[in-house]
């Protein structure tokens, strides 16, 4: 089996790790963790990480690890050198060094970048390699957690660019308190829903959710009980051309669909948006209800709401097995707590 490491965002690390053991489970990769924490996954498998990877929105990079090693008394001591098949004859690289945490060592980042590119350079001499710091055809990159430092290929990075081209705010349809497009992407791809099978959101807004799902392969249904909310969703599902099963206006407290395979969803909560005159723990409740009689066996369904609502332990009362439960900090009046539901 081979070995990566993955480097998750430090400011949401724990939805981060959720989000690629999700996607991992939707792409069908089988794995093996060897460490988490500090913002990095070890793992190894014999499959491709990269088709989970590029799902991801908590994610940095991936890395093909070359080594795992230690800067002691200011001395780099890499220990054992993975073989990279992939690296061809005649190329360049760059090194690159990030360190997590409070640095321990005496030793600057560009010191360790220079140690680290001679090292390449003498364990790759057969291929040939030459530095090239602007446009290299490889990019080492080495994580320094204290002492320990984790090297190897960078083989995947994200795209931010893509994601912020899918803000709320670049859509046709906004509303004030719509959900920034990192989030909306990792709750779809908690559901762990799959390339063609049926996505679900009954509270679906201006459909950011729907957007998410759509890039990831899935086919959509989106409701809203509101009738602007549904003219604007359609002009942003237009908008970025994605295919879509349908929009249609209707109380998510009775639901006129038959299955789907995967549901998730941010409810209302009487913040930024409305509930229409509905108790909030009331609404969510009944849809929670009314979800179990269309979710597929084994299903996922995903939602947020408010921490201090505790909707967990409505969903308990619903019949649902809850899964995960994490809390990301949005502001200081707002901590959302997304719940994984079976």
């Amino acid at each position: 089996m081979r070995k990566y490491l993955a480097h998750v965002r430090g400011n949401y690390q724990n939805l981060g790790y959720e989000e690629f053991f999700a996607t991992l489970e939707a792409e069908n990769i089988n794995y093996n963790v060897e460490k988490k924490g500090d913002q990095i996954l070890v793992f190894e498998t014999n499959q491709n990480p990269l088709v989970a990877a590029e799902r991801c929105a908590f994610l940095h990079s991936i890395l093909s690890l070359i080594s795992i090693g230690s800067v002691d008394e200011d001395e780099l001591k890499l220990h054992e050198l993975i073989s990279m098949p992939e690296i061809q004859d005649n190329k360049t690289f760059a090194v690159r060094v990030k360190k997590v945490g409070r640095k321990q060592i005496k030793k600057d980042l560009p010191q360790l970048e220079r140690e680290l590119g001679n090292f390449i350079y003498e364990n790759y001499k057969s291929q040939k390699l030459k530095a090239n710091l602007k446009n290299p055809d490889y990019l080492f990159l080495g994580i320094l957690i204290g002492k320990r430092m984790y090297f190897g290929l960078e083989i995947w990075a994200i795209n931010w660019a893509e994601l912020e081209s899918r803000e709320p705010g670049n859509r046709p349809f906004f509303r004030p308190g719509a959900m920034k497009t990192e989030f909306a992407r990792a709750i779809v791809n908690l559901c762990r829903i799959k390339r063609d099978e049926m996505f679900y959101d009954p509270f679906c807004g201006g459909g950011g959710f729907l957007i998410e799902a759509t890039t990831i392969g899935a086919n959509v249904i989106g409701s809203d009980v509101d009738k602007f909310a549904i003219h604007g969703c359609n002009q942003n599902m237009k908008f970025y051309k994605n295919n879509f099963s349908s929009i249609i206006r209707s109380d998510s407290r009775f639901l006129p669909i038959k299955e789907v395979d995967a549901i998730a969803t941010d409810p209302p909560y009487s913040i930024q948006s409305s509930t229409h005159g509905e108790n909030v723990n009331n609404l969510i409740y009944d849809f929670l209800i009314e979800s179990r009689t269309i979710l597929k066996k084994d299903g996922y369904l995903v939602f947020s709401s408010p921490a201090k609502h505790r909707s967990e332990l409505l969903a308990e009362r619903a019949g649902f097995s809850v899964q995960k439960v994490l809390d990301t900090r949005i502001h200081k009046s707002l901590t959302r707590r997304i719940i994984v539901l079976k």
